[in-house]
């Protein structure tokens, strides 16, 4: 899933280069905002909370910036997620522009973990109508890998695990950049992983994630790994090859070298290189 802070960056204003003294009078709703941002919900919710008591300017984005700002407090706030689904479903109700669905997102994100129980199922609800109605928005981009994990994961999806990976592969067809199709990839290949799922499933996934060439380093050098353990243990050699090559070119200070080196080794029917 995206993270919640990088989406909050989103909705602020952009930055312009460093102005001459004098500078220019603080905005005090990006000043909030920046605040919230910068992992300070601390600072950020009285600021809004003074903003909103004004009543002047941008009383929806307050309203919003306000919950998320009640949400990050300490767990033992009063009241705090009472009160900011509150004010999360007053936006919900009433427009669809981004922080309506913002709104909708994080409503569907407290049934998901802040429910008394959990409720996976209303948090499914929500993600698809967002992902269905809204899919191009940022809000229906970051409801895909929070829906793929409900339906792998709760209740929210089929009892079978095989089937669980069935009804989540469609939504890679929905994911508009390479990044938001390559995490779909991932929690998919980890799903079938997780489950014990035939090794074979996760291949197309991972090949898929590689070739997008958007991973970052760390995630990239398992991916290659685990494609050349897959592609050896079904019958690949050539393609195991690739890939334990690739690996070993492109991580000479990774721990994996030696046994990487060995199934290559293998496969060469070679003696493992020292």
């Amino acid at each position: 899933m995206k993270p919640a802070i990088l989406i909050l960056l989103l909705l602020l204003p952009a930055a312009g280069a460093a102005d001459p003294v004098p500078q220019r009078p603080v905005d005090a709703l990006a000043e909030a905002w920046q605040a919230l941002a910068g992992s300070r919900p601390d600072l950020a919710l009285p600021q809004f909370e003074r903003l909103g008591a004004q009543g002047r300017r941008d009383p929806r984005a307050v309203r919003f910036g306000t919950a998320l700002s009640l949400l990050a407090q300490p767990i033992d706030l009063p009241n705090r997620v009472e009160k900011a689904r509150a004010l999360l479903a007053v936006l919900a109700g009433d427009g669809t522009d981004d922080l309506a669905l913002g709104a909708r997102f994080y409503l569907a994100r407290l049934a998901e973990f802040q429910s008394a129980p959990p409720d996976p199922m209303k948090a499914a609800v929500i993600f698809q109508q967002l992902i269905a109605e809204h899919g191009e928005s940022v809000w229906g981009q970051a409801a895909l890998p929070r829906l793929a994990i409900l339906l792998l994961y709760t209740p929210a999806g089929p009892a079978d695990p095989a089937k669980r990976v069935a009804a989540v592969e469609p939504l890679i067809a929905s994911a508009r950049q390479p990044s938001e199709a390559v995490e779909l990839h991932l929690i998919i290949a980890d799903a079938i992983f997780h489950y014990r799922l035939p090794d074979a499933g996760a291949l197309p996934h991972l090949l898929a994630a590689e070739q997008a060439g958007v991973l970052d380093a760390a995630t990239r050098a398992d991916v290659l790994v685990q494609i050349g353990e897959i592609a050896r243990l079904t019958g690949n050699p050539a393609q195991a090859a690739r890939h334990y090559q690739a690996f070993l070119a492109e991580y000479p200070r990774d721990a994996r070298q030696y046994p990487v080196r060995q199934r290559l080794a293998a496969l060469d029917g070679a003696k493992p290189a020292p």
